[in-house]
């Protein structure tokens, strides 16, 4: 396994013809994304550090493309008939995780209720707790977890940009530097680690195909209620 996670390194080596070229196209990889890429860089030769700053700053172009467009382009998708059950199917997917952390954004705010505080406020403070789950998302260092799938999530809860691009920049950074520390501290492991996220990604693959056919057919379902 490791000869064949050796082999997928020097692959990209030899497509690229640079590290800093992988460390780029591999951190803005769904999935992979930042702890990929600096395992992936440093397993080239790339400082540690300087995969660290590449990784964190490519894996961050995507965001506000998400942030921006996924729920405008999957609007668009819903209203073909090619594509109206898988764009309604992802759509779920998202949905439920964005609902997941609003759900515990609430209940800590039913903790901390003043009965004083206006609406503003309160807004405020469940927007910023929805902002502390999504950044606690992010950084951990996960297929899944990373920027790509925040992005999504800050998006389906239409929290604004103020409180979700910081939430999703600093998880990033944290995610990369718990990877950064993995990295320097079990050098010697390092292609371990890296066989570890390719383990993690692969079953991660397999659970988002699972959750895409569960969800196809539940809004293959909802669509048929629909125009009946």
């Amino acid at each position: 396994m490791t000869e064949l996670t050796n082999l997928m390194v020097e692959w990209l080596k030899a497509t690229f013809q640079n590290q800093y070229l992988v460390t780029i196209f591999t951190s803005m990889l769904p999935l992979l994304e930042t702890r990929g890429a600096i395992t992936v860089a440093t397993n080239l030769g790339v400082n540690p550090w300087l995969a660290f700053v590449i990784s964190c700053l490519s894996a961050l172009v995507v965001c506000p493309f998400l942030l921006l467009l996924l729920r405008p382009i999957l609007n668009l998708l819903k209203k073909t008939k090619l594509f109206k059950k898988l764009a309604s199917a992802i759509e779920l997917i998202f949905r439920e995780k964005a609902q997941k952390i609003e759900e515990e954004a609430g209940s800590e705010q039913d903790k901390d209720f003043d009965k004083k505080a206006t609406q503003e406020q309160l807004k405020r403070k469940r927007n910023l707790q929805i902002a502390i789950g999504i950044y606690v998302f992010v950084a951990t260092p996960l297929p899944m977890t990373g920027v790509w799938t925040g992005s999504a999530i800050a998006a389906f809860i239409n929290l604004k940009y103020r409180y979700s691009v910081p939430a999703i920049v600093l998880g990033n950074f944290t995610a990369g530097l718990i990877i950064t520390v993995l990295n320097i501290f079990l050098a010697q492991y390092s292609i371990w680690i890296l066989l570890v996220l390719a383990i993690f990604m692969l079953i991660s693959i397999i659970s988002l195909i699972v959750g895409l056919v569960l969800k196809y057919k539940k809004a293959k379902k909802n669509l048929s209620q629909e125009s009946s």
